[in-house]
C-alpha cells in the first residue's frame, strides 16, 4: 500500500478548500477516488469537520500506535 505524500495532502487540503470535487482531486493527484475520500474521512478534524493536511500524518500516526501488535506464542 503506498501512502499519500505530503505534497498529495497539501493538494487534498487545497483543493477541497478551492471547491473541487472527490473525483477532480484523485485526478490531479493521479490516485483513486476512494483514496482520497478515505483520507478525507479518516484525517478530518474531528471538531470542524474540516480535512487539513498538517494534522493527517499526526492522527496517521495515532492509529499506528493504538493498533494492537502481533505476538508469537513461544515454548
Amino acid at each position: 500500500m503506498a501512502h499519500l505524500t505530503v505534497e498529495q495532502r497539501y493538494t487534498i487540503s487545497r483543493m477541497l478548500k478551492l471547491g473541487h470535487s472527490q473525483s477532480s482531486i484523485a485526478r490531479t493527484i493521479d490516485k483513486d477516488k476512494s483514496v482520497v475520500s478515505r483520507e478525507i474521512r479518516r484525517n478530518s478534524d474531528g471538531r470542524s469537520g474540516e480535512y487539513c493536511s498538517d494534522l493527517a500524518p499526526r492522527k496517521a500516526m495515532m492509529r499506528h500506535q493504538k493498533k494492537s501488535k502481533c505476538s508469537k506464542m513461544v515454548n
